[in-house]
């Protein structure tokens, strides 16, 4: 018993001395002591060339409180919003307290200091910093903190994205200059016409999800199977992004030939791969990033100034922009000359559901009256009167709402006037 007994004894000794060296080696801790080692040896270096004692004595009461400044979790904490952050534990040259004057030589990160035109507008202890970088706040690595581990739906937020964090308080994004990307995103989604198949709160079409808030979708209503994505890429960042640089119907391909039961369609988005370039898809991703119901104070809130109405003297200029704004590219192209893919709506030269297309526009509507035209418009074209190409398949996903409640009167004759100005005389029809 003795013999166990001192086993046991050296056991809880060498666990508790293995305790204290990983503490020891802890990140944040290796961290620190670099930031504190580097802040000592620039104050030294200042101390060579200066002038009186009292500056001496001033520089070397510095680098003795850096020399002996413990190592410690710092934290932030934002009671408007709910947080702890401890950002600032790793680094510190972002630290108010460790650092006052926010600036420093340093130009690596942790040990640089935040940009002083934004914290000088942002205080720290407002606003931390996950509520604007986004990841894990109270994580005291930097893989975790940084967001990139399993189950974590918010990592860290890098530039261009980072503008999505601005947008979300600033509603007057579309002029700052730090924004400039999220404007573009804004600008590029209304002009291939998303807005005419997603709604944005309750504004715009009804053929697919309502994107008000799909920043907060929760990933376990994602399956990210087919994106190719490695399992610690799994956000809605990359979900937004992979649907606009690969082909959506490869993403949600679900069950067409009707394996399960009914079949059911893949995704109705078009691919938009060879229609906007990689810097273009980040800029529409960061825009939808700022989409988000998360609550903030209404302090923190810029308000824009109020959208101009554009105008012109020209009834097909005025017709065109009736088009975008409800966004018909969305399913029938840009200016309408080219329709979206439909799958498994019959189309010329089909050989396969997925070479299923939306008319376009350029063709038909030279086939029509002006008053036949209003009539298609205001009532639609709904799902079940879409000739199918393999009729036991399924349902194409895109159709044409009514639009009688929304496009009526001046518009509805502007935009009579629009389409009848790029069309051809070429047949064709619904």
């Amino acid at each position: 018993m003795r013999k166990l007994f001192y086993i046991s004894n050296f056991g809880i000794l060498g666990v508790f001395l293995l305790a204290i060296g990983l503490d020891h080696k802890r990140e944040w801790k290796k961290h620190q002591r670099g930031y504190y080692e580097m802040e000592a040896a620039r104050l030294e270096e200042e101390l060579k060339s200066a002038g009186d004692e009292a500056e001496r004595k001033s520089i070397q009461s510095q680098i003795r409180s850096f020399r002996r400044r413990p190592l410690e979790i710092k934290q932030i904490i934002t009671p408007d919003l709910g947080r702890v952050d401890r950002c600032v534990t790793c680094h510190v040259g972002m630290d108010e307290f460790t650092n006052p004057s926010l600036s420093n030589p340093f130009a690596e990160h942790p040990f640089k200091a935040h940009p002083k035109s934004i914290a000088k507008s942002h205080s720290f202890q407002q606003y931390g910093c996950v509520a604007c970088h986004a990841g894990q706040g109270l994580a005291t690595t930097a893989e975790a903190a940084h967001g990139q581990v399993e189950h974590w739906e918010e990592p860290l937020l890098k530039a261009p994205y980072l503008e999505a964090a601005c947008a979300k308080c600033h509603g007057n994004f579309e002029s700052l200059s730090e924004t400039k990307t999220a404007a573009l995103g804004k600008k590029l989604f209304e002009k291939h016409g998303c807005i005419g198949c997603h709604a944005v709160n309750g504004r715009g079409g009804v053929i697919s999800v309502d994107l008000g808030d799909i920043a907060d979708k929760p990933l376990a209503r994602i399956d990210f199977s087919k994106s190719g994505l490695d399992r610690k890429d799994w956000n809605i960042k990359n979900w937004i992004e992979t649907h606009l640089t690969k082909d959506p119907m490869e993403l949600v391909p679900n069950d067409p030939e009707g394996h399960l039961g009914e079949p059911i369609s893949p995704s109705g988005m078009p691919p938009f791969a060879g229609e906007i370039n990689a810097a273009q898809a980040q800029a529409i991703t960061t825009y939808l990033l700022t989409m988000s119901k998360q609550p903030l104070p209404h302090t923190y809130y810029v308000p824009g100034a109020p959208a101009k109405e554009r105008s012109s003297g020209d009834p097909a200029k005025r017709g065109q922009m009736v088009f975008e704004k409800y966004g018909c590219a969305g399913c029938h192209g840009l200016g309408g000359a080219a329709g979206r893919r439909n799958f498994n709506a019959l189309a010329d030269k089909q050989t396969r559901m997925e070479d299923g297309r939306v008319p376009s526009l350029v063709r038909v509507v030279g086939t029509y009256s002006p008053e036949e035209l209003k009539k298609k418009i205001q009532e639609g074209v709904p799902s079940s009167a879409i000739s199918k190409f393999k009729p036991e398949g399924p349902t194409p996903p895109l159709y044409m709402p009514g639009w009688s409640e929304k496009i009526k009167g001046p518009e509805l004759d502007d935009l009579a006037s629009y389409l009848f100005s790029v069309a051809d005389q070429d047949s064709g029809g619904w």
